[in-house]
């Protein structure tokens, strides 16, 4: 007890110094509470991020299974790819260009490669059906487009097997085309069927 009366005693005695404390005091004080409000808002900035890339990757995975989702054009590359990839593999090629279109201002090249790729793959197997059904002036296009992009696929992983390989068929699809009826001089050198055979029905690596 008197130990405490002395030093308060000489707390009083030294009361500019005391005012010092006091004020360092407060000011590791508020310094304290700075830092813990900045903890505490990287925590909750962490939350949000952990609680928007959750619900992106439920979004991914419904889309993998087969759930019509929707998706933004807005959104993160990932969520773009995982959209694309549900339309093309139903061959809903229109929707899914702006998609394209997207990925290639913001995603990276990985992502960029797996939807050109995905998408060649998409028009390649549109141009196959309309061999089969004769109509080979809309067949030209289709694989004139499916052919630039793999090969844009291609410049940004040029060891993409198997773009190389559908590159290759695509180019076969269209040299060995029939050539209009009526053109003097000209015979088919293969029949539509005679391509189906030598063509993958369903290219190689679609998602």
């Amino acid at each position: 007890m008197q130990m405490n009366g002395r030093h308060s005693g000489i707390a009083q005695a030294q009361h500019p110094t005391s005012g010092i404390a006091a004020s360092v005091g407060r000011g590791k004080g508020a310094l304290l509470w700075a830092v813990f409000a900045g903890a505490l808002a990287v925590f909750v900035g962490s939350a949000v991020a952990l609680g928007l890339d959750w619900q992106a990757n439920r979004t991914i995975d419904d889309l993998r299974a087969g759930t019509e989702v929707p998706v933004a054009p807005s959104a993160a590359p990932p969520l773009l790819e995982a959209r694309a990839a549900f339309l093309l593999t139903r061959d809903r090629i229109d929707e899914a260009q702006p998609l394209l279109d997207q990925a290639a201002l913001r995603a990276d090249d990985a992502i960029r490669v797996r939807m050109l790729y995905n998408m060649a793959n998409a028009r390649l197997r549109a141009a196959i059906r309309q061999i089969e059904q004769g109509h080979f002036d809309k067949a030209i296009p289709l694989v004139a487009l499916a052919k630039a992009e793999y090969r844009s696929a291609l410049r940004l992983q040029p060891g993409y097997w198997d773009a190389k390989h559908n590159l290759d068929a695509a180019m076969r699809l269209v040299r060995d085309l029939p050539r209009a009826e009526g053109e003097e001089g000209t015979e088919p050198e293969q029949t539509p069927a005679k391509l189906w055979t030598d063509l993958p029905g369903v290219p190689k690596g679609l998602p």
